[in-house]
């Protein structure tokens, strides 16, 4: 099958060697955040919704109310048995799936009360890629080969494309405005006022300061539209990932948001994936020939 230049680019971008390591220990320390998230959250809450409040989400379309209690903790069970398995290389092929898909229909319940949460996105997409990849990879493992390069740049990439996606959204709603109006300053007033803040005063005191409040608000913008570019560059990756830590840790200080599925999820596909590199050695493209078939 022929492809286009562009999509054949791709192609050889994404297919070319990676270490086994590399993937395994990515593998992992997403199997890890996941078995976290499945974990610490009490996820059993959201049987407390009544029933006409909920407003299924397109992973849990298929259900007419929260399911039972005793169904989600047996779902949360169930996902955090196969997530403690997949990180210790159990059967890898099926246990991270149904870890997966615990973990996508516990956040599918949660965020089905009418809003849509954002809280774990990164980690379920992020994941996908070794859902299909080859489960043959281990620990300390130096082999070489396309099929253990392929799921950590993918993973790579999609998290860029939320984060521009978030950015891009943003712009679209508002424009410039996000940043230059007082829309920043009435998000950290509001958290003040309530009781979502652990740090309540703190947030006052950054709303009560105009041009601060818009540097921050410039800040998470800039962050957003850039992090394709930064992270396609294996040594930017670790700035982007403190900087992701200051963002979301700073979120959750101030507004009481947890986000901290998101700073585990670039904590171990930027850091931990650092032995596979998104731009080439030399050229910062391979040349591939638009009439060639895409390798792999």
């Amino acid at each position: 099958m022929k492809l286009p230049r562009p999509l054949a680019k791709l192609d050889h971008l994404l297919v070319r060697d990676g270490p086994a390591h590399t993937h395994a220990l990515v593998r992992t320390g997403l199997a890890v955040a996941i078995l976290v998230r499945l974990a610490i959250r009490q996820w059993w809450l959201a049987s407390r919704q009544p029933k006409a409040f909920f407003d299924p989400v397109f992973a849990v379309r298929w259900l007419h109310g929260v399911p039972p209690i005793g169904v989600l903790v047996a779902v949360q069970l169930v996902g955090a048995v196969a997530a403690a398995a997949a990180v210790l290389g159990r059967r890898v092929s099926i246990s991270l799936p149904v870890a997966w898909i615990s973990y996508v229909f516990l956040a599918g319940i949660w965020s089905s009360a009418g809003k849509i949460l954002h809280n774990e996105v990164l980690l379920i997409l992020a994941t996908v890629p070794f859902l299909f990849a080859s489960s043959g990879a281990h620990l300390g493992d130096r082999t070489e080969s396309s099929r253990w390069g392929w799921p950590t740049r993918t993973s790579t990439i999609l998290i860029g494309a939320v984060y521009f996606t978030a950015g891009v959204q943003k712009l679209r709603h508002s424009g410039l405005a996000w940043v230059t109006s007082d829309n920043m300053r009435w998000i950290l007033y509001g958290a003040a006022r309530t009781s979502r803040s652990p740090l309540p005063s703190l947030a006052r005191h950054l709303a009560d300061i105009a041009w601060l409040s818009h540097l921050l608000a410039f800040g998470l913008l800039a962050l957003e539209l850039t992090a394709p570019v930064i992270l396609f560059f294996r040594r930017s990756r670790p700035w982007f990932f403190a900087t992701a830590v200051a963002l979301h840790g700073g979120t959750w200080m101030l507004l009481g948001l947890d986000y901290w599925a998101w700073i585990m999820c670039v904590g171990v596909v930027t850091l931990l994936g650092m032995g596979v590199a998104l731009a080439p050695h030399g050229r910062t493209w391979p040349r591939v020939r638009a009439t060639e078939a895409a390798p792999g």
